[in-house]
């Protein structure tokens, strides 16, 4: 778990066990986990650096899927030092051009069944277009691999049940590609919720504005329809379940339950080219004790770009980019730790800013209070979901999002998109997310 910005030591740990406040010099309150090697700071004394743990033994790696996601994976890994790829696959040959920059000393092949058939390799990564998934990580958990699907795990709900199935009986790590759980930032907010420091939620907004038309040329007709499968509703998720998932899935871990109703519209407005699938969309999500998610998302314009609110009764939460501010109701409880913590503009408001990497800046000699959280790009959030893996398998523990996370997750997306494709309500069934 990463280094956690901290509420008021009494109220925040008699909730959230495992974390350990720190006062820095500065003034603002922060938060490592217990055992991080993170040494408490004394006024006017520089933090010293706490030495980096020994990652322990490599973790041999395979990609199936060699896409730009697949490529991001190659990123990751590369990061993660500790986690060599012995084999990439791809059943274009022309994919294996770029990948061989990231992981030059793996074998490149065709068949996925010839990566799994590899008795070093320890972990698979699924990163294949979503309708592709089922029969190779069915095949992989078979193989006695630990697996790594992306989000959504299908493109139906039949699919992912079966996809779940083998993961719940899988003897090895299964991890879904939800990277927002294993954000920092992400994981520091749950632990607000469970400290009451936002209140009862009211209302959420989700937002994923990318100007990007998801088409992509070829030089047959064959590789081109291939390549753009995400286009076609009667295989792609659409806007909901290929990039909103993450979205939806985040704020349903943050509500801690799951829709009870979807009512969507689409359009195709920017990209008119041949595509059933809407470019730009809206859903209005409807969860228990009547609080509502709305989701917007376009591909003909990136204004506002990416980004989640949560509003509850004591305060809102507002996070773009792994960075996040706290802006409290005028009339809500004191919590005694805000007053010493970092205050940024943020939504036209004064807001808290939530320090999820503190410890970190700390370490390094600087001090929260004074360093500006970089944003997060999306291989980054890639990135940190693959270390979450890649230790998961190493220490055998449970990872940050699981075939349960995943199959819920990808339920919720399937049925978003529905109602958006079909511009009607759709009341979900208990049933479907039952195994």
């Amino acid at each position: 778990m990463s280094d956690q910005f901290s509420m008021d030591r009494r109220r925040f740990l008699g909730l959230s066990a495992g974390a350990a406040l720190l006062l820095t010099a500065a003034g603002e309150i922060i938060a490592a986990p217990e055992g991080s090697g993170s040494p408490a700071t004394t006024p006017g004394a520089a933090p010293a650096a706490a030495p980096k743990p020994n990652p322990g033994p490599p973790v041999k790696c395979a990609v199936i899927g060699l896409g730009v996601q697949g490529r991001a994976i190659l990123e990751g890994l590369k990061k993660e030092g500790a986690a060599p790829v012995a084999a990439v696959c791809d059943n274009y040959a022309g994919a294996f051009n770029r990948a061989r920059a990231l992981a030059p000393q793996a074998a490149t092949l065709e068949d996925y069944r010839r990566v799994l058939d590899l008795p070093d390799v320890q972990a698979v990564f699924v990163a294949t277009p979503t309708h592709l998934h089922k029969q190779i990580v069915l095949d992989a958990v078979s193989a006695g691999k630990a697996v790594y699907c992306e989000a959504p795990i299908a493109h139906t709900v039949e699919d992912a049940r079966e996809i779940a199935l083998a993961g719940k009986g899988s003897k090895n790590v299964f991890q879904v590609g939800l990277v927002q759980r294993a954000d920092p930032l992400a994981q520091q907010v749950i632990k607000f919720i469970d400290a009451d420091a936002v209140g009862t939620l009211v209302q959420a907004r989700a937002q994923y504005n990318k100007r990007n038309s998801w088409r992509r040329a070829a030089s047959t007709p064959e590789r081109e329809k291939a390549l753009n499968w995400r286009l076609s509703k009667a295989i792609s998720t659409g806007i909901a379940g290929e990039a909103g998932i993450h979205q939806i899935d985040l704020i349903s871990w943050f509500a801690k339950t799951l829709p009870v109703s979807v009512t969507g519209y689409g359009s195709i407005i920017g990209w008119p080219d041949g595509r059933d699938t809407p470019d730009t969309v809206q859903a209005l999500i409807e969860y228990p004790k009547g609080m509502y998610l709305n989701f917007a998302g376009t591909l003909v314009s990136s204004f506002d770009n990416v980004n989640e609110t949560l509003m509850g009764v004591n305060s809102a939460i507002f996070m773009r980019g792994g960075r996040g501010w706290m802006v409290k109701e005028a009339d809500s409880p004191a919590l005694g730790w805000e007053v010493y913590a970092r205050k940024e503009p943020a939504q036209g408001e004064t807001g808290i800013a939530l320090v999820a990497n503190a410890t970190k800046i700390l370490d390094m000699g600087a001090k929260p209070s004074a360093t500006a959280a970089p944003a997060v790009t999306e291989d980054e959030y890639t990135h940190q979901s693959v270390a979450d893996f890649v230790m998961a398998v190493r220490k055998k523990t449970k990872p940050a999002a699981g075939w349960k996370e995943g199959f819920e997750s990808t339920v919720s997306a399937i049925k978003v998109n529905e109602a958006i494709v079909s511009g009607t309500k759709i009341t979900f069934q208990k049933n479907w997310f039952e195994l």
